[in-house]
């Protein structure tokens, strides 16, 4: 039988001494518990994991939660002897079913984790009865075991991306770093802006650095500042995604200053109309429902210039001109600007000013092909991951759960040993 237990507790080193029911009442269900010990042989320092002689059995018999057996719950009891390492002086020894500090085994530990970076929170609870909160430390412990057992992630970098995205109310942003080579999130740290980045950098060594030839990200003043500071000889490219967002978002100002106009001076007719392009501007023509592709069509004589209407063109001009051959799109960027500037709409004209600063970086991005796309399809993830780690008190845990989805950690389900 003890055998048996030895062997479905899927643990190496480990002697099984005993095995019970504990239905006492003051547990919410009935539990197994298996009284285990280390085999002396196998004693090891929990620092360096070297074996050392045994200095005595510690302060105590401690438990360590396990794999459920059917309905059973199961816990493992057993002394956590105390070694002398040359090294370290007296310490805890390491104990093959569970890292050190953890009330968890490690197959535990491993199971939730998997379970947490495909499950919602009221699963991973209900099925594995613990705390949300818990589960979220137990992410984190996991997720640095796994990265630790990796190749360092810095290594062979050449191309990587830069984003922020927000996971709370109140402007709460957490920077992202992606390598586009390899595509998986490489690092994220609480917060965002220049002092937050340069953390980043400041990991990497004389090498990983050099090997940067380029860095994707948004216009953020605080990226270039950093990148210009650590990464000298990088280039800076703007991604595609965000520059047709600037124009998105300037078509958008003037379609609100437009309706805001019509409804003051009482038009209901312009009103009603300004209201129903407001998502048919913003789209790509070929993602237009039917009923979006009719009020586009009746855009031309939404306001009496004529406005909307030619913001509109702007933003489409601009969009397919992002994807037009290098040797073209210097001629076609400087037409752009021309009649963007000349258009006498205010947020245009604003946002060509901003164009024309970033015209090298721009043709730079057309030139080199890169896009944050898919630094942007991470924070798409990433934005799934916020709302299934929803109670996490700690941003640190929330950086777990965003590394064992996205960061290609080789998370698994525990397997047996043989």
């Amino acid at each position: 039988m003890k055998s048996l237990f030895k062997r479905l507790l899927n643990v190496k080193g480990m002697v099984v001494e005993d095995v019970s029911v504990d239905d006492s009442p003051l547990r919410p269900a009935p539990a197994l518990v298996v009284r285990v010990r280390c085999r002396k042989a196998a004693l090891r320092c929990s620092r360096c994991g070297r074996k050392c002689p045994k200095y005595d059995d510690g302060g105590g018999e401690r438990r360590w939660r396990h794999q459920d057996f059917g309905c059973y719950g199961v816990e493992l009891m057993g002394l956590a002897p105390r070694v002398a390492c040359a090294e370290h002086g007296v310490v805890v020894a390491q104990v093959p079913w569970a890292e050190p500090g953890s009330r968890f085994t490690r197959d535990f530990e491993m199971e939730c984790a998997w379970l947490t970076a495909v499950a919602s929170q009221k699963t991973v609870s209900g099925f594995l009865r613990i705390a949300w909160r818990t589960a979220g430390h137990i992410a984190r412990r996991v997720a640095a075991r796994l990265e630790s057992s990796m190749p360092s992630m810095f290594d062979g970098l050449t191309a990587i991306g830069v984003d922020e995205t927000s996971y709370r109310k109140g402007h709460t942003y957490i920077t992202v770093v992606v390598d586009h080579k390899r595509k998986r999130v490489i690092w994220a740290h609480d917060g965002y802006g220049k002092e937050v980045l340069d953390l980043f950098f400041r990991q990497l060594t004389d090498g990983q650095r050099a090997s940067i030839r380029i860095v994707t990200g948004d216009g953020a003043k605080w990226i270039d500042a950093s990148v210009k500071e650590h990464l000298p000889n990088a280039e800076r490219v703007l991604d595609s995604f965000h520059i047709v967002s600037w124009m998105s978002d300037a078509l958008d100002q003037v379609r609100k200053r437009l309706w805001n106009q019509a409804r003051r001076g009482s038009d209901k007719t312009a009103t009603e109309a300004m209201r129903g392009v407001k998502y048919a501007v913003l789209k790509n023509p070929e993602d237009l429902t039917e009923r979006q592709d009719t009020a586009l069509a009746a855009l031309r004589d939404t306001d009496p210039k004529g406005q909307l209407y030619r913001s509109w063109q702007l933003k489409e001009l601009l969009r397919t001109l992002l994807h037009q051959p290098i040797d073209q799109v210097g001629a076609e960027l400087k037409r752009w600007i021309f009649w963007a500037s000349h258009s006498r709409i205010p947020e245009i004209v604003e946002l060509c000013r901003k164009i024309r600063r970033r015209k090298d970086d721009i043709l730079r991005t057309i030139r080199l092909g890169y896009s944050n796309a898919r630094l942007e399809a991470f924070n798409n993830k990433i934005k799934v991951t916020i709302r299934m780690a929803y109670g996490f008190r700690h941003v640190d845990n929330l950086i777990a759960m965003i590394k064992l989805r996205c960061s290609g950690l080789p998370i698994h389900l525990p397997t047996p040993i043989l």
